[in-house]
């Protein structure tokens, strides 16, 4: 967990303060925003393969969190990919 550090931080600044800030529609909080990349990492609700009595954060490895970093910057990058993410994870969850 300790060699995670520098990747979770990075993970929570994208997460409560640079996505936030760039994004008004269609999702603006940081738990939407993490509820989207945990669900694109696992391609299903992300709570089906993790713990859910423990933080996702905490038992993802350094791969799967720079996947998920990678992922939150492409957003940035193309819009698009946030939407369709989204949606996805709103057709796993049958909403």
């Amino acid at each position: 967990m300790k060699d995670n550090i520098p990747l979770i931080n990075q993970y929570k600044h994208l997460l409560n303060e640079v996505l936030p800030a760039s994004f008004t529609k269609p999702v603006r909080h940081n738990h939407c925003f993490n509820r989207i990349v945990l669900d694109w990492l696992f391609q299903d609700v992300w709570y089906q393969h993790l713990d859910r009595s423990k933080t996702a954060i905490s038992q993802l490895d350094q791969i799967q969190l720079q996947r998920m970093i990678e992922r939150m910057e492409q957003w940035l990058q193309n819009p698009d990919l946030l939407f369709e993410d989204n949606r996805k994870s709103l057709t796993w969850r049958k909403k």
